[in-house]
């Protein structure tokens, strides 16, 4: 498998389900309405009113969500078709990017990194829907953010609702990873493609300042050169030898490691990333005695937003608009609803 498909895979990742049960739909609405109900059978008053007026305005509570609920499904555009445990949930795409926004993305970040990331989250969403209508398929678990997290999840998303990102009336792919090695990565040459002008390589300059900028592994020749051997099957273990004489390194303009040969065996950097689970694919390779060293620069893929990059940005004045701007070249701001 290529760079190309590689990354592309990586990118654009996603589980395609079946499409949804009503059923299974009706049945955990139902639950939900008959909750209250259920504990007060079992548990009388407890905690609440003795006139028994607590129980009614919880009931009353749960209806009137259940509705609303119902209400934003048949209004918003586009419906995620979530696959859980207990079957397939219908939720509006705003309100699984509240619940999505804290998995992806440092919480504590400035808000208008949270916010461009939002935009960033519901574009990539959109574009996996393409072809299938209004429909995004995925399958998430259960994501337990704390009360902060949430309501700053709530004002990212509500503060950029219904806002996408298009190149030359397309909706883009649009990745997203942590920290950079110093700079992006140039969309075209990772992919070989001239369909990416918009991911043009920019500096992140203050990416050395985070905590997960520099990695390192260690480990022993036998143990590198075998690894490795299950990711190239044509690679003669035993005329492996010294590593750095042999290992052939590839990279892009921004330093990261897009081709790793060995005796006319190739893979490609990101393979090579996940056979040994390193933070990126920019990475240098040493050896001290028999011991070979990985070091790393950045964590994630280095294509598009930049996430620590984006929270330096913020911190000097940016807002969300000027972040992806500076990320993603020549693109436009477009709105669910209102776009051409």
């Amino acid at each position: 498998m290529g760079n190309k498909e590689i990354i592309k895979n990586v990118l654009k990742k996603r589980r395609v389900v079946p499409g949804p049960d009503y059923r299974d739909f009706g049945a955990i609405l139902l639950f939900i309405l008959l909750v209250p109900y259920i504990v007060s059978f079992f548990f009388g008053n407890a905690g609440q009113r003795i006139n028994g007026e607590g129980q009614e305005a919880e009931a009353g509570a749960a209806l009137a969500e259940a509705e609303m609920f119902q209400e934003d499904l048949k209004k918003t555009e586009y419906i995620v078709y979530n696959k859980t445990a207990v079957g397939t949930e219908m939720i509006p795409l705003e309100t699984y990017l509240v619940s999505r926004l804290p998995v992806t993305i440092d919480m504590g970040y400035e808000m208008e990194a949270l916010k461009a990331q939002a935009v960033v989250l519901r574009t990539e969403l959109m574009k996996q829907a393409e072809g299938e209508g209004k429909c995004i398929y995925v399958e998430s678990g259960v994501v337990n953010a704390d009360a902060e997290e949430y309501e700053r999840s709530k004002q990212a998303v509500g503060s950029t609702k219904g806002m996408f990102l298009v190149y030359e009336n397309e909706i883009i792919t649009a990745p997203y990873f942590a920290v950079s090695a110093g700079a992006t990565r140039n969309g075209n040459e990772v992919f070989g493609s001239d369909e990416y002008n918009y991911l043009k390589s920019v500096m992140c300059e203050r990416d050395f300042t985070s905590e997960h900028y520099a990695g390192s592994l260690r480990m022993s020749r036998h143990t590198f050169w075998k690894r490795l051997g299950e990711f190239m099957e044509n690679m003669p273990y035993e005329e492996a030898g010294d590593v750095e004489s042999r290992l052939l390194l590839e990279r892009d303009r921004a330093g990261y490691v897009t081709e790793v040969s060995v005796k006319g065996e190739h893979i490609s950097g990101e393979v090579f990333r996940d056979a040994f689970g390193l933070n990126s694919s920019c990475f240098e390779i040493e050896e001290e005695g028999d011991t070979v060293v990985i070091r790393t620069k950045g964590t994630g893929h280095g294509l598009g937003l930049c996430q620590y990059g984006a929270n330096e940005a913020a911190k000097k004045g940016s807002d969300y608009i000027d972040i992806l701007n500076y990320f993603f070249s020549d693109t436009v701001i477009e709105k669910i609803g209102e776009s051409k």
